[in-house]
């Protein structure tokens, strides 16, 4: 592999990096908060990245727009697999400062050696003053808990210093993302920063027992990552006790007197709440959890949402609900070209792969390169040779409206569904059940604040 002879993005890269910048933070999220991001070193010291690993490319993505300044960024550490798709999408990745990292799980132990490679160009990337970011994890999970680390990170990291005769302090910034919900749009994200990690400390230490060095230093940035996420470690309850926080964490909240309007307040109050549960004895915990698991199962086989167990909607609002949809729906129908095929494409290749942790990457991936350019190219045309070219203008200037009005009408016409399954329970057959499910939501809500003592 040639080693790259120029770090800073060129004008070419910024662009695309504003771009991705406009879908990342404006329609694949509402909001994303970055915090922390000031402790991002300048360009001329070398930090690796440490990050938790949760949403794939989207990760990467969120630390990539946190660096600040034209032509700023970081380099990557991506599965290998990813390069392999052909020699344009390679070309392009490592354009992106992407390189590719090879795992014994996927590509098996005889490509492992391939990784010498990426690490001698992340060692002169280092060398030079530049960050590279790369996930211990080493693979992204659908669950809110931090895994185990390799200590690649630190090899590369303590090497890199090594190389320079230990003249040059090397830091590690441990990251942390945090998803509202990890699929669909319109979510929320946070992506918060440490302390930078400075290796000079562990020098001495390193050049007499490099792996006692690596132990500590691994030990310090996990530490930092785990305190800024929701680290969820009883994964054999991770069901239970994800229900429980995802429905119960406002009321906890709430009644704690702690604000819950923002993405990093929920995740405060979340933490503490599952603190709570934590400090639980066992065999209480164990009768929570049953409970909780017991409510869940009830609500899937209802095909109903747990909001709707205080939700109470009449039919007088649900058929206004009906009837704004059908005055909106002739637009909703224009909304759908080119936006069904953004949102579909990137949801059947999602599927086809079978992983569903790269549904959020797909989606703005594939729109970013290439969909959103081609069809924007095509319905220019086609409203310029249909109409007028001003058309065509105004067309182009609207779409990313009619996108939204696509997104928000579908999300809307779920709402309705759900109003209208809620009302089903009115029927004789079905109250009861519902009935039960609101009663056994209340006694579980009456328990936790009992225990919690609050």
């Amino acid at each position: 592999m040639e080693l790259r002879k120029t770090f800073k993005g060129g004008l070419y890269y910024m662009g695309f990096k504003e771009f991705i910048r406009l879908l990342f933070n404006h329609f694949l999220y509402r909001r994303v908060y970055k915090i922390g991001d000031d402790k991002i070193l300048p360009d001329g010291n070398p930090q690796v990245i440490a990050s938790n690993h949760q949403n794939c490319l989207v990760d990467a993505i969120a630390v990539m727009l946190a660096f600040k300044g034209p032509g700023r960024r970081p380099f990557f550490w991506a599965r290998a697999d990813i390069f392999a798709v052909s020699k344009v999408l390679e070309k392009y990745l490592r354009f992106l400062g992407l390189m590719p990292a090879f795992r014994m799980e996927h590509e098996g132990m005889e490509d492992v050696g391939k990784n010498s490679a990426s690490f001698d160009e992340s060692y002169h990337l280092l060398k030079n003053g530049q960050s590279v970011m790369i996930f211990p994890e080493a693979g992204h999970q659908d669950k809110r808990f931090l895994g185990h680390f390799t200590m690649g990170y630190t090899t590369m990291a303590f090497k890199a210093a090594e190389q320079t005769g230990f003249e040059k302090e090397i830091f590690i910034l441990p990251v942390a993302n945090h998803y509202s919900n990890y699929f669909g749009m319109r979510r929320e994200m946070c992506v918060m920063f440490s302390d930078p990690v400075s290796l000079k400390p562990y020098y001495e230490l390193y050049r007499e027992k490099p792996r006692t060095a690596m132990r500590e230093v691994n030990q310090v940035v996990r530490k930092a990552i785990s305190s800024m996420m929701l680290d969820i470690q009883d994964l054999d309850n991770y069901p239970a006790i994800d229900f429980l926080r995802t429905n119960y964490g406002k009321s906890f909240a709430f009644i704690r007197k702690k604000p819950y309007r923002r993405l990093p307040e929920k995740l405060a109050a979340e933490k503490e709440f599952v603190a709570s549960l934590d400090d639980l004895e066992e065999e209480t915990k164990k009768s929570v959890y049953s409970q909780a698991e017991n409510l869940l199962k009830g609500l899937e086989e209802s095909r109903l949402r747990f909001e709707s167990l205080s939700k109470k909607p009449s039919w007088t609002s649900t058929i206004l609900k009906i009837v704004g949809m059908v005055i909106l729906f002739p637009l909703w129908i224009f909304s759908l070209w080119p936006n069904f095929l953004l949102y579909h494409i990137p949801k059947r290749l999602t599927k086809r792969v079978g992983d569903k942790m790269l549904s959020s990457s797909f989606l703005l991936g594939i729109n970013a390169v290439i969909a959103i350019p081609l069809f924007t190219l095509i319905s220019f045309v086609a409203v310029w040779c249909l109409l007028t070219i001003y058309m065509a203008v105004l067309y182009v200037l609207l779409m990313p409206m009619l996108a939204l009005l696509c997104w928000y009408y579908t999300e809307w016409w779920a709402s309705v569904k759900q109003d209208l399954r809620l009302l089903g329970f009115y029927k004789k057959s079905k109250i009861a059940n519902l009935r039960a499910l609101r009663k056994e939501s209340e006694k579980l809500e009456d328990r936790l604040w009992s225990l919690f003592k609050i």
